[in-house]
């Protein structure tokens, strides 16, 4: 047994979020508050990947859709098209709030060309200058004869024959695009 699926003309709700149900890091449906009811809104695909940032528990909502019946008349869901912001429960997290990760080989080839000393560097100024980075030590990186090596995300840029002032420099370009 199908249920069919009645599509009626436009609507134009008003809300507050209530959940985000997400789908590959995408939102799939809004849960939303409506005069005292519950209501799924489902976004359309092209929807789901244009806005910027995503709805949040306790946002304001305008959405327009169309109001899609299954098998009865009372029970329905919306299918949106468009979606305004009208009120944001809170500031989104800044990007820049988040440390700018190294990537460190530790392996023996590179401790041979500077890793361990390269480590301690970058932990010194990390201190010193406060800056917002978070150090983290790996493994081989594929560049064992031209270490040390290190990787900066979420530049994802590769550095061999690294030195500390080569990765302050990236840090603070990192820091500066995220401002």
């Amino acid at each position: 047994m199908t249920l069919a699926v009645a599509v009626s003309p436009q609507v134009s709700v008003e809300g507050t979020v209530q959940e985000v149900i997400y789908k590959k890091a995408l939102p799939k449906v809004i849960v939303l508050e409506t005069a005292g009811r519950l209501l799924w809104i489902k976004l359309k695909k092209s929807l789901r990947q244009e806005f910027h940032p995503h709805p949040r528990v306790g946002d304001r909502l305008r959405i327009y859709g169309d109001r899609c019946y299954k098998g009865s008349d009372t029970a329905y869901y919306c299918k949106a098209h468009h979606l305004e912001f009208l009120a944001v429960s809170q500031p989104p997290v800044s990007v820049a709030a988040r440390p700018c990760k190294v990537l460190v080989c530790q392996k023996s080839s590179c401790c041979r060309r500077g890793a361990k000393q390269l480590w301690q560097e970058l932990q010194q100024e990390a201190i010193a200058q406060e800056l917002p980075i978070c150090l983290k030590a790996t493994g081989c990186l594929g560049e064992c004869k031209r270490g040390p090596a290190v990787v900066v995300l979420p530049l994802k840029k590769r550095v061999t024959h690294a030195n500390a002032e080569q990765i302050k420099a990236l840090v603070q370009q990192q820091a500066t695009l995220n401002s």
